[in-house]
């Protein structure tokens, strides 16, 4: 999915982000998308609106923050990927929502999206050279996660993305 890593990549380039953590939040935002953390149903994440051509993220203000920083990064992925989003409410209002199954990539809209939110928030470059940096006898992995302030496990799933070998 080289496409996607572009257009995170590009995403960057164009708002002048070059270092970690970034803030998905912000992005969007900068984009004109509005972001509003709020209560959803334990097993939806976040949700992609866009209505009277107005788009807006909103995630689940009871997730940890890896998960609604990586949930938010997500929704953006379909707003920079798949504004022709075919699920209609009504005709006005189209949504995609995050979920358990968007999790395991079940959907090829969800896969994209959660990698284009791997790629928006591990940029290869910035993991590149962070790996060259972890401190002697700290874990790659758990020292990743921290720096750019994802879950361990989305850190793994990265750098195995990546071409890194990582001892489970």
């Amino acid at each position: 999915m080289k496409y996607i890593e572009d257009r995170a990549n590009e995403l960057l380039r164009k708002l002048a982000i070059h270092s970690a953590p970034i803030d998905p939040k912000k992005l969007a935002e900068k984009l004109g998308v509005i972001v509003q953390k709020v209560d959803l149903d334990s097993d939806v994440s976040g949700l992609f609106v866009t209505k009277d051509n107005v788009s807006y993220i909103m995630y689940n203000k009871g997730e940890n923050k890896f998960r609604q920083r990586f949930t938010i990064a997500h929704e953006l992925g379909h707003y920079m990927l798949h504004k022709e989003i075919s699920l209609f409410i009504d005709k006005t209002q189209r949504v995609l929502y995050r979920d358990s199954a968007s999790t395991t990539g079940e959907k090829l809209k969800e896969r994209e999206a959660n990698a284009f939110a791997a790629a928006l928030l591990m940029p290869k470059i910035l993991v590149e050279e962070a790996v060259t940096e972890v401190p002697y006898g700290k874990d790659t992995v758990d020292y990743l996660a921290d720096k750019f302030q994802v879950s361990p496990l989305a850190m793994s799933f990265r750098l195995s993305n990546l071409g890194y070998e990582i001892g489970w």
